[in-house]
Formats: structure tokens, sequence, C-alpha cells
């Protein structure tokens, strides 16, 4: 979904899956076309997320980290939001123990993770895949460049991640609703090399210039046994 967000040799925000739900299935689906968010009929409790609702939610994430704002935080994010990540927590101890511990709260309250996320460089970011149900949106995404913008950047390798965002119903922002939970993992070792924390053991392209393939394997040749000369 510079994604709840994203941090060099820094921060990120930044899953299981969520399939998305039939419609009107239970608890899940969109009742009837009605939602929490502006795309729906206003925000209340009693119905979920519309699958423009949950759109919605991947573009808040995707600009948490490629177009960050502090204003963006104050609309999206409730002000007791939370963000569980252990990629950026492990991240910011560049492949330690400590000191951050990997399976807590990273950022526990809004202007906590204001004050990590408005630090950090844009980084290009990619929606790849949006599932929701009925109070959760979850985000597949991916960026080419997580290193962009900083003076360490030694590698691209491709780093994907999945984003789960928990929301709560509000009418009186822009969305119609707020995200109150982020749970974020993605692919830390990649983004290390990027940022030249780690030294991969082996070959790594180049920014700009794309991975050389490995070689594939000689074809086995085809023998003709009638050729072959008698035993010794």
């Amino acid at each position: 979904m510079r994604a709840s967000t994203i941090f060099a040799a820094g921060t990120l925000v930044a899953s299981a899956l969520a399939a998305p739900s039939p419609r009107g299935y239970g608890g899940w689906g969109n009742r009837g076309g009605r939602g929490w968010g502006k795309h729906g009929q206003n925000g209340n409790a009693d119905v979920c997320l519309t699958d423009d609702d949950a759109l919605a939610a991947a573009d808040i994430f995707r600009h948490l980290i490629q177009e960050y704002s502090d204003e963006l935080a104050l609309d999206a994010l409730t002000e007791d939001f939370v963000d569980w990540t252990s990629a950026v927590a492990i991240i910011r101890n560049r492949g330690a123990e400590l000191p951050f511990i990997v399976n807590e709260i990273l950022f526990d309250g809004r202007q906590a993770f204001m004050d990590a996320q408005g630090s950090q460089p844009q980084i290009p970011f990619e929606t790849l895949n949006v599932f929701h149900g009925c109070n959760s949106t979850t985000v597949r995404w991916q960026t080419t460049r997580s290193a962009n913008g900083q003076k360490t950047e030694t590698a691209d390798i491709p780093v994907v991640g999945i984003a789960i965002l928990e929301t709560v119903p509000d009418a009186d922002n822009s969305y119609g609703f707020r995200v109150k939970t982020l749970f974020s993992e993605f692919n830390a070792a990649a983004w290390l090399v990027n940022n030249g924390v780690f030294k991969p053991n082996g070959t790594v392209s180049p920014v700009g210039v794309d991975p050389t393939p490995a070689p594939k394997p000689a074809k086995r040749a085809v023998f003709d046994d009638s050729l072959r000369g008698s035993a010794i």
C-alpha cells in the first residue's frame, strides 16, 4: 500500500492475508453497499468496510510511506495508534537483538510514529494486492529502491512486504474511519543489504543495473552408443 512506514537503515511502518469475504455473509462484506467511509453511508459501527473503503485504507498506507505528512497522520490515524513491526525493529537495531525489542509494539501512539516517520526520505512504492474484511485491510506491496536518498545505498534488491491495517469508524475525518493498529512485515534482510548495513554472501548488482541471471545449466549431450569403442 517514501508504506505503514518505510525507513532506510532506520525505520519503516508499515499480516496474515485476509481474503475478501462474500458480500453480506454474516459480519463480513459490504452489507448492501453501506460502509464506514465516505464511500458508504457515513461511519457507524454496525456496517463494514466497503471495497472502496479498503482501497482508501491501502492508499493511506502508501501515502504514509511514499508521501508522508503530519497532516495525513493526524487525519488518518487514531491518537492511540500502535505499530507492530519486527522488520523495522531489526533494521533500527542494525541486525542486533536490542535496543528495540522485535516482538513488541515499536511505535506506541500516533505522536511516536510521527516523530520517527517525519524524517525519512521518500522511496518508490507499489501496491500489489489489497484484501479486506469487516474492519481490516491487508496490503501487499513492494519497493524497488528501499535505500533511495541514502548515502550508503549499495543495491536495489526489491523489497516485498505485507501490512494489515485495523480500522475504527470516524464520521468526522476525511475517510469516515481511522487506522488504529498497523501490523507490518517485509524483507528486512534485503533492506539492510540495500542500505549497506549487511554485506551479502555473493554478488549484488549495482544500483540501477538489472541483475545478471544465473547461467543456465549446459544441455546434456546426446551420445550415440554406436560410436563407443571397445571396452578396455
